[in-house]
C-alpha cells in the first residue's frame, strides 16, 4: 500500500524512502520492491535518471483506493495534529491549511465510560448540560451508538426517564456513574435503524453549464445524488449540505447556502425530519 501511495500521489518510490519510514535495512526495502514488482508487473519502472521507480504508464492501484480522499486525509490528519510528521506517507508535504473547529474538549474519561455503557449495555447517570433549557441535571440513559455532525461528536443514548431517544453531545457531559440496574424493555431505536432515501437534485433555473458542473462535483448519476441517511442523522445530513432543516413559518426546506442543491423527494424528507426523535 505504502508503495502505490507513493508511486501514484509523490510520482516515485525508492528503497531509502522505504527505509526511513519503516526503519528497514537497505536489503530488506530492496526484497519489498522485487515483492511489489513481481505482484504488480508493468505497475513501475526504473529511471536510471532518477536514480528511483516511477509509475509506469499502465499504473493502476491495486492495494489502494487511488482516490483523493485516501491522499487529503492523510493531509488533514498532518495539519490538525492527529498525526506525526514520520506517521503520514506524504513525502513532500504541500503548504496547507484546515479549518479548526472550536469546542469544549471532550474529557478523556467520559468518553471512556460512554464506551463501556454502550459494550455492557449497562445503563449511566450522567449530568448534562443542555443548551436549549439551560439546566444541568442528571439524565439517566442506556447509550447504544455514536454520531458526529461532522463538528461535534454525540452519543445516541434512549433517555429512561423521558422514555425515548436523544442526541447528546459528549462535550457537554460533566461527570458519568454507572448504573447498577438495567432499564426495563427497552424499545428498540426506530429512528436510528431506518433509513431515508435523501434525493439531491441541481437548482433547475441555473444555466445548463452551471447544472453540468454542480452534476459533476457532486458525482451525481442522472442529475441525482440518492443517499440512504439515517433518520437518526437526517437533520445532520441536511444542515451539512446547506438546508434550512427547521423552515419557518410554514416554508419548505431550502439551500440556505447556495440555493443550488433541492430535494427532490421534500414531501418524504419533512415527514421523516418531523418524526425525529431528538
Amino acid at each position: 500500500m505504502f508503495i502505490e501511495f507513493n508511486l501514484l500521489w509523490e510520482r516515485s518510490i525508492g528503497r531509502r524512502r522505504l527505509q526511513e519510514q519503516f526503519e528497514i535495512s537497505p536489503q530488506q526495502a530492496t526484497k519489498d520492491l522485487s515483492g511489489y514488482a513481481d505482484t504488480c508487473p508493468g505497475n513501475m519502472i526504473y529511471d536510471t535518471r532518477l536514480k528511483t521507480y516511477v509509475p509506469s504508464p499502465r499504473f493502476c492501484p491495486q492495494f489502494i483506493e487511488g482516490d483523493a480522499s485516501e491522499y487529503l486525509l492523510q493531509l488533514e490528519m498532518l495539519i490538525l495534529g492527529y498525526r506525526e510528521r514520520d506517521e503520514v506517507w506524504i513525502d513532500i508535504v504541500p503548504t496547507a491549511d484546515a479549518v479548526r473547529i472550536s469546542s469544549r474538549p471532550i474529557k478523556r474519561e467520559i468518553l471512556r465510560s460512554v464506551l463501556d455503557s454502550i459494550q455492557s449495555r449497562r445503563p449511566i447517570a450522567a449530568r448534562y448540560v443542555s443548551l436549549s433549557s439551560g439546566a444541568e441535571a442528571e439524565r439517566h440513559l442506556q447509550p447504544h451508538a455514536m454520531a458526529t455532525d461532522g463538528h461535534r461528536w454525540h452519543m445516541r443514548a434512549f433517555d429512561i426517564d423521558k422514555e425515548r431517544y436523544s442526541d447528546f453531545v459528549l462535550s457537554r457531559v460533566e461527570t458519568i456513574r454507572t448504573l447498577n440496574h438495567h432499564p426495563a424493555n427497552a424499545p428498540k431505536d426506530e429512528a436510528w435503524n431506518t433509513f431515508v432515501p435523501v434525493i439531491l437534485t441541481v437548482d433547475e433555473e441555473l444555466e445548463e453549464r452551471q447544472r453540468n458542473r454542480l452534476e459533476y462535483e457532486y458525482n451525481m448519476i442522472d442529475g441525482e445524488l440518492c443517499l440512504e441517511v439515517r433518520q437518526a442523522m437526517l437533520f445532520y445530513y441536511l444542515r451539512n449540505y446547506g438546508f434550512n432543516p427547521r423552515p419557518r413559518s410554514g416554508r419548505a426546506i431550502t439551500n440556505l447556502s447556495s440555493y443550488s442543491l433541492k430535494l427532490k423527494n421534500i414531501d418524504e424528507v419533512t415527514a421523516c425530519l418531523n418524526r425525529r426523535s431528538s
